[in-house]
């Protein structure tokens, strides 16, 4: 899906729904790794909810930008987040870190 461009579709278009499809799953990721890893209820819609700042951060981004390069990079800034989360709910499994 990375590569597809449709007929008649601009790369804005393109780039909005990668950035849509990037947050969403940041969101389900961070929603899986609160629910995994932490107990109170409070401190998990917390989290929840700066992760949901951060997306919504890089969509006014997103929005405001003036060329492809600029979509792109709130793209990477998202998938890089995925990637931090995934690494440190690794790490938390293995006992590398501990929540305190």
């Amino acid at each position: 899906m990375d590569i597809a461009l449709f007929p008649g579709q601009s790369r804005r278009q393109w780039a909005d729904t990668m950035i849509n499809l990037e947050a969403r799953k940041l969101v389900n990721t961070a929603n899986t790794v609160a629910a995994m890893h932490l107990s109170d209820s409070l401190t998990r819609l917390k989290f929840v909810d700066e992760i949901r700042q951060v997306v919504m951060q890089q969509f006014d981004v997103a929005r405001r930008a003036r060329s492809d390069e600029e979509c792109i990079a709130c793209l990477k800034n998202l998938r890089a987040e995925n990637e931090f989360l995934l690494e440190q709910s690794r790490m938390l499994k293995t006992a590398l870190l501990q929540i305190v």
